[in-house]
């Protein structure tokens, strides 16, 4: 069948699209994954400093679950996140005793 024919009828150019657009869709979500990969690692990258920007942490965590990252990775962010702000609760307050001179 020709391409002529295929739109003549509609019912017969559903499938001619899908096949022409399945490349397309397939590169689309290589590359959010790949996107949601990067936000991870910054993400990491970020709580592994010494002052990290929780909220932005939060943001790239939730930009990782929605472009579709691994749930075991965003589960390890979330568990980093969620120490980190542990600790910053249980040492808020002591960074003045370091500093004195006796």
């Amino acid at each position: 069948m020709t391409l002529e024919a295929a739109l003549l009828r509609p019912a017969l150019l559903r499938p001619v699209v899908d096949v022409l657009l399945s490349p397309l869709r397939r590169r689309k979500r290589r590359k959010q994954r790949l996107h949601a990969e990067a936000a991870l690692r910054e993400a990491i990258r970020e709580l592994l400093l010494a002052c990290p920007d929780e909220r932005r942490v939060e943001a790239r965590i939730a930009r990782a679950r929605a472009c579709g990252a691994p749930a075991r990775d965003t589960a390890l962010a979330e568990a980093m996140l969620a120490r980190h702000r542990d600790t910053r609760v249980h040492t808020r307050g002591r960074s003045h005793r370091s500093r004195r001179t006796g």
